[in-house]
């Protein structure tokens, strides 16, 4: 199943349980010496993990998506730029000199550097932009001002797609915070008398951040400002600001803790190591490999995979499912061909053998996940290495090396791992049900149908999307075992949790619905429920998929067209013609596609007049009704 289908978003995504650590933690500062010039770089992920298409309503997605795209650098040599760094230095220099003596007061400073940081994309020159504005104020006489222009908000209502960094409040608000990772400590004017000259700033009139580590920690905690905020912590590496990571970490959710964990990583602080994997992929729901794989490349997995009575229970499972979600990405076709697969970068086979060892001593849901991920990736590589399309020895050495024990680890999961999954369906572990409920979907358990429907029957209602996404995985698992006997379960389903004739009575909208409606747990369930209906391929549901097009949520009618290419594949049933010619005119120019298709597959040639008119009248969508007419023969 896509993950696409989850929800539905603006162009561009709810969280899991969260775990609290028992006992205490030490952190002692790093050794550090004069500040740096480039701010932390983020994991290196962009060229090996796609974006997460569930998360992109998440706040956050489109700048994060944005930093991990190539950019160009600055080219500093160029005459042009060092042109503009010149005169640029001289400005900045006269308003902090200005303010540090009194001449400017903490608003009008803060006015007059906001348009001067807007030099150009925030990618390319934060790490231009922030030694150089270091070599001005290395004392930190105008950290009062960059504070003033961080508690400043982002442009509100921007477009759905538009980048919050790249506008001029927004580049603003990124600098300042990236230059608060410079400084240790916040002094207090008054305190500090640079060169002989006494500020005449009044203390009243500047913001009293008595400690930037734990205002940074905040920071790092909003998806908005976590690129940032985490840098600057890591940047900064001093006791209080590990202290602030770790804080923030068991808190995080989305994007902000990608973020941190990635953070908590780069500090390459050994007795980190067991924090960040114990809280493994909680509250990241979409962006598992964006966590998975920093971890995976920084923490040696082998000895926590193997277990034993020295390990806490939680650290194996953690371990297991980072694993498993690092075989999951290992598994997608990569940029470039040459890139070696993530999971290769480790060495494998041992991985791999001590997660078997492991599952079959102390057996549990994650470790089955991740060995059925290790069975599907071996048996894809071993294919493509039979027929020669992989020739990489980094890659066959250690496929070659765990094939001994593959007829034993197919054994096991046909035997005791489905056991296991199936026990864990049935529990009360809230983390399990959706990622247990895709496995039995992907090896077709049987077994799983009855508790499933069960599941489905005993729902009432759907107040929330955490619900909706769990009846989601449990439809789309219903329909992939392919048996009638859930049909019923899931029409009542509908009838008992979404509220049909009111959604029918509302006007069509062309627009996804804001990503804070209350009608979105309702379409995502009606969603999954036409698609179920629709793969289950059961005539008698035609009526039902029918109706379904009325509703007023694009996110739905989707679906209804995609259903109907199954269950009425030539459109023998004169209505399936009818609520197609409809879809014809409908507001979303998706669904108008999607209908050109079903036109040309029904051969409904009494569509033509319409199709004209839509070459006519609708240009976003006249090349689709062009190729539909012409493959209907009018041209």
């Amino acid at each position: 199943m896509s993950d696409t289908r989850l929800e539905q978003t603006e162009p561009k995504d709810p969280a899991q349980t969260g775990t609290g650590e028992a006992g205490e933690f030490h952190v002692e500062e790093k050794a550090t010496s004069t500040p740096v010039a480039e701010p932390v770089p983020t994991a290196e992920l962009e060229a090996k993990i796609a974006a997460p298409r569930q998360a992109q309503s998440r706040a956050g997605t489109i700048e994060h998506l944005a930093a991990r795209r190539p950019v160009t650098p600055v080219d500093l040599t160029s005459t042009e730029i060092k042109e503009r760094l010149s005169n640029l230095r001289t400005t900045i220099t006269s308003v902090v000199t200005g303010y540090r003596w009194g001449n400017i007061s903490l608003e009008d400073a803060t006015e007059q550097i906001i348009p001067l940081l807007n030099v150009g994309s925030i990618y390319q020159w934060a790490p231009v932009l922030v030694p150089f504005i270091l070599e001005i104020d290395r004392a930190g006489d105008f950290i009062p001002v960059w504070v003033h222009i961080i508690e400043r908000d982002d442009v509100p209502d921007l477009p759905t797609d538009a980048d919050p960094a790249e506008t001029m409040i927004g580049r603003a608000r990124r600098i300042a915070i990236l230059m608060l990772g410079n400084y240790k400590t916040f002094i207090e004017p008054g305190q500090s008398i640079p060169l002989g000259f006494k500020s005449r700033q009044s203390s009243k009139s500047i913001p009293k951040v008595q400690n930037l580590a734990q205002f940074l920690g905040k920071l790092a905690n909003d998806p908005n400002t976590s690129l940032y905020a985490t840098q600057s912590l890591a940047k900064q590496a001093t006791t209080e600001a590990m202290q602030a990571l770790i804080t923030a970490l068991k808190e995080a959710e989305g994007w902000a803790k990608v973020d941190i964990a990635e953070a908590c990583l780069s500090l390459n602080q050994p007795r980190f190591y067991e924090i960040v994997l114990a809280s493994g992929l909680d509250r990241v729901q979409g962006l598992e490999s964006y966590v998975a794989v920093p971890i995976y490349r920084s923490i040696p997995l082998e000895s926590y995979l193997r277990g034993g009575n020295d390990v806490a229970p939680r650290l194996p499972q953690q371990a297991a499912l980072i694993f498993g979600q690092v075989l999951q990405e290992s598994m997608k076709p990569n940029a470039e061909a040459d890139t070696l697969p993530i999971v290769f970068e480790n060495d494998f086979a041992p991985l791999a053998s001590a997660l078997f060892e492991n599952a079959r001593s102390a057996p549990s849901w994650q470790y089955v996940l991740a060995i059925h991920r290790l069975a599907t990736l071996l048996g894809r590589y071993w294919s493509d290495i039979s027929r020669g399309t992989v020739q990489d020895t980094r890659i066959i050495e250690p496929v070659y090396a765990c094939l001994p024990m593959m007829n034993e680890v197919e054994r096991w999961m046909n035997g005791p791992g489905r056991d296991v999954l199936l026990e864990a369906l049935t529990s009360s572990d809230e983390e399990a049900f959706i990622p247990v409920v895709k496995i039995l979907g992907e090896m077709r358990e049987p077994r799983a149908i009855s508790p499933l429907v069960n599941q489905v029957g005993a729902t009432t209602s759907v107040t929330n999307r955490e619900q909706a996404i769990r009846l989601v995985h449990t439809c789309d698992t219903l329909a992939r075992l392919n048996d009638r006997r859930a049909v019923q379960p899931i029409l009542q389903l509908a009838n008992r949790v979404v509220d049909i004739e009111g959604r029918m009575a509302r006007s069509k909208r062309r627009d996804n619905l804001p990503f804070d409606d209350e009608q979105i747990p309702g379409s995502i369930v009606y969603a999954a429920i036409i698609r179920a209906i629709g793969q289950l391929n059961d005539p008698a549901t035609l009526d039902f998929i029918l109706r379904a097009y009325n509703d007023f949520d694009p996110f739905v009618r989707v679906e209804v067209l995609e259903a109907l290419k199954r269950l009425d594949p030539t459109g023998e049933d004169a209505r399936s013609k009818a609520t197609v010619r409809e879809a014809l005119n409908d507001p979303r120019d998706s669904i108008v596609r999607i209908a050109c298709q079903l036109v040309v597959q029904y051969r409904d040639t009494s569509a033509i007049p319409v199709l004209q008119r839509i070459t006519e009248t609708r240009p976003e969508v006249a090349a689709t009704s062009y190729d539909a007419l012409r493959q209907l023969g009018q041209y």
